[in-house]
């Protein structure tokens, strides 16, 4: 499939963005992306689509050009970098699930967050409020992440439709996906791979319905693309610096009040050495 599309001018944060689109995509993969679009336009439902791989492969490029393909009118301001905006969308234009319209395509991005394990905990916190919402929503909807395996396993076994794992053979090598959905002979690959695969985060079991390559093409402009990506990653961290540290004064309190550490995790939702491990790592705020 060969796009050309002039990108109208979006103002977000004070910010226009302006992009003629030519893009190449592959075959296949237009195929399953025209099946989405006729269940989205045609049937009253929405689409859950995830992106995930190493940082650096590419999973926000991809994700975009795909989110182009089905809306017309996607750019910056149906980017998200913090669960906030992404549920609410904000007053200076970001549109995000409360706000969406039909046929609108709302990307949230974690590329930023791939290290923390407490700040995914935090985003699938957030996914869980979203099922919610998708429901009543006739759009498309996209996750970009490092693992699907780090995802809720409510989205990706009974919400998902769709998973690209972008690979390499080498470091440098980019531009590969691989694709896992429910095909025509009746097979959730995608479900598959999560019960297979989640223990040791393998990607080989089931073989992918398809493998594809895509372009570099970024459609969006990328320089603003960044500036909006660190200030939503900033704000997102702050908040959640704040949260941890009020989460970790209050374990050290309970401490010093004589409860044992299984007592404390069962208070706070974490385990016994997850809890020691805080109280170790943490004496500055007692």
């Amino acid at each position: 499939m060969h796009i050309i599309r002039k990108l109208e001018p979006n103002e977000v944060n004070g910010i226009t963005e302006r992009r003629t689109l030519n893009l190449y995509q592959d075959g296949r993969l237009n195929e399953l992306l025209a099946g989405l679009r006729n269940a989205v336009q045609n049937h009253n439902t929405s689409a859950v689509m995830i992106w995930d791989g190493r940082s650096g492969m590419g999973k926000t490029t991809l994700a975009i050009q795909n989110a182009i393909a089905l809306d017309e009118n996607f750019g910056l301001h149906k980017i998200h970098f913090t669960p906030r905006t992404f549920l609410e969308g904000d007053e200076n234009g970001k549109v995000g699930l409360a706000n969406a319209k039909k046929g609108d395509f709302i990307l949230f991005d974690e590329a930023m967050l791939i290290s923390n394990r407490s700040a995914m905990s935090s985003i699938n916190k957030m996914i869980i409020q979203a099922m919610s919402m998708i429901r009543s929503k006739t759009i498309y909807v996209g996750f970009c992440v490092n693992s699907i395996f780090d995802l809720d396993k409510n989205l990706v076994l009974h919400r998902a439709d769709c998973l690209f794992h972008l690979y390499g053979q080498t470091l440098t090598d980019r531009g590969r996906f691989a694709s896992f959905f429910r095909g025509r002979d009746g097979i959730d690959r995608l479900k598959q791979l999560y019960l297979y695969g989640k223990k040791f985060y393998d990607y080989s079991k089931p073989r992918s319905n398809f493998v594809g390559r895509f372009t570099k093409e970024f459609v969006v402009d990328e320089k603003l693309y960044e500036k909006e990506k660190q200030i939503g990653v900033n704000a997102f961290l702050k908040g959640f610096e704040k949260k941890t540290f009020d989460r970790n004064l209050f374990i050290h309190k309970l401490k010093e009040k004589g409860l044992t550490n299984q007592e404390i995790g069962e208070i706070v939702g974490l385990d016994r050495s997850q809890v020691w491990r805080i109280l170790q790592e943490s004496p500055e705020i007692r």
